[in-house]
């Protein structure tokens, strides 16, 4: 049993070592690019190029060198290929071997180079950044109207782009990666308000005119890069003059007024949408960015608002919905020219069929609590009037509100049991009138 533990074990420990051997053949062989006045930029493109070298962008071509640490002190050779691909590379001479480490002075750039040893090849590219920099000289912002949605930024400067080759002769480029900077607002949930924020955008090339989001406040933009230039610590920036946005941002809330002592009223508190039983009050509030200058409530019975019921300008609209369906509420805003319009969410208000139900019996005045008034079970009723009678005709008692309830008193005492009668005229959300008729039994003994 021990002899089986120890082979496991030491097959174990043979394989650890192996693949330590593996990993130290992988990455025994170093490309190192130097000089040029600044550190190289070392970018790893992607894995199809063949570049498994990398590539490099080098300041300028001043002293600089690629130094390649290979596998051992094998001959090392190198070539150079350009957009070609390295299909139609040539042999350079020059490189000096010390050892396993070959070292070439950088001639030229924007081309590639092969490192060949032992019949393995490595393949790089280099780009000299003197030869194509970023310069901003000013940055600026278009004049146009209507700039809504974005803004265009223009650009005084250059900025070409920095291609490389795969070694099949595929085009590539470099991003420089410049950053917009700028003030905005952003709608805040918490509390209730639009915030100002700083906000950035990468522009993945140079372009004498650049997009970005339209700002919800005046700022001013600032660009800055390239990625290369901030590795090296020489960003170049640029900045506008203060930007009058026309840009506009709209947000509402919709709140509901409930009826929690409505306790006989059905659907008075829906908790996953708005309305419910009529009549529904709903506040409607406005919150709008800077450049705004008109607001608008629109109703509609339709969802796309193709038909608008009703248009109001209050900045808090307090509502009452008696209709039964359904009705779509949104806000629009804009700016003081028109040409900038932005939209709410769209709240749907939903109306319920009216309902109207009289009970017939009751016992007041004999269980507290339970079943000791008389109360009317509805929905979506509007307008509501009651009167109840005695059977020679006396009225006993009436109320408006179909929320309220008889507690079987005349004159401050309990009547006699017996029967008593009601009428009701009621008014639905369907606008259609309604008329009750019945008896009440008091359940009740008599004092």
């Amino acid at each position: 049993m021990s002899f089986i533990i120890i082979w496991i074990n030491m097959r174990r420990y043979l394989l650890f070592f192996a693949c330590i051997i593996t990993i130290g053949e992988l990455y025994a062989q170093q490309i190192t690019v130097s000089g040029g006045g600044r550190p190289a930029y070392n970018h790893t493109p992607e894995i199809s190029t063949g570049l498994t070298g990398g590539v490099f962008v080098i300041y300028s071509l001043n002293n600089a060198t690629i130094e390649f640490s290979g596998e051992d002190d094998s001959p090392i050779s190198w070539r150079l290929f350009r957009e070609n691909g390295a299909a139609s590379s040539t042999p350079i001479s020059g490189a000096i071997q010390n050892g396993n480490i070959s070292t070439l002075n950088i001639s030229e750039a924007d081309c590639g180079y092969i490192i060949e040893q032992n019949g393995e090849s490595y393949y790089l590219w280099i780009i000299d950044y003197s030869q194509s920099p970023l310069i901003l000289n000013a940055v600026s912002t278009s004049n146009e109207e209507g700039q809504c949605d974005m803004t265009t930024l223009m650009l005084d400067g250059e900025g070409k782009k920095l291609n490389y080759y795969s070694i099949n002769g595929a085009p590539k480029s470099l991003r420089r990666e410049l950053t917009v900077s700028y003030m905005s607002l952003t709608w805040d949930k918490e509390s209730l308000a639009y915030t100002q924020t700083f906000q950035t955008e990468t522009v993945y090339d140079f372009s004498s005119s650049i997009q970005v989001p339209s700002p919800l406040c005046n700022t001013d933009f600032t660009v800055t890069g390239d990625q290369i230039l901030n590795y090296w610590g020489l960003s170049q920036t640029a900045s506008t003059e203060e930007y009058i946005t026309s840009a506009i941002g709209a947000t509402a809330t919709a709140e509901q007024t409930y009826r929690e002592e409505a306790t006989n009223e059905d659907d008075r508190h829906p908790t996953d949408y708005l309305g419910g039983s009529a009549p529904a009050e709903i506040e409607f509030k406005a919150y709008v960015t800077d450049a705004v200058t008109h607001i608008e409530w629109e109703f509609s019975d339709k969802e796309d608002f193709s038909n608008t019921i009703a248009r109001y300008n209050d900045e808090t609209l307090w509502y009452t919905f008696r209709d039964e369906g359904v009705t779509y509420v949104r806000l629009v805003a804009s700016n003081s020219t028109a040409t900038c319009q932005a939209y709410s969410e769209t709240f749907t208000i939903n109306i319920g069929e009216p309902r109207l139900e009289a009970p017939n019996v009751f016992s007041p005045g004999t269980s507290p609590g339970v079943n000791d008034e008389w109360k009317v079970a509805y929905k979506s009723i509007v307008s509501f009037k009651c009167w109840i009678f005695n059977k020679w005709g006396v009225q006993m008692f009436y109320f408006d509100s179909p929320d309220q309830g008889w507690d079987g008193k005349y004159r401050g005492k309990y009547v006699d049991p017996g029967v008593y009668y009601y009428v009701i005229e009621a008014k639905g959300a369907n606008n259609k009138k309604m008329k009750l008729k019945g008896h009440i039994n008091i359940l009740r003994p008599k004092n």
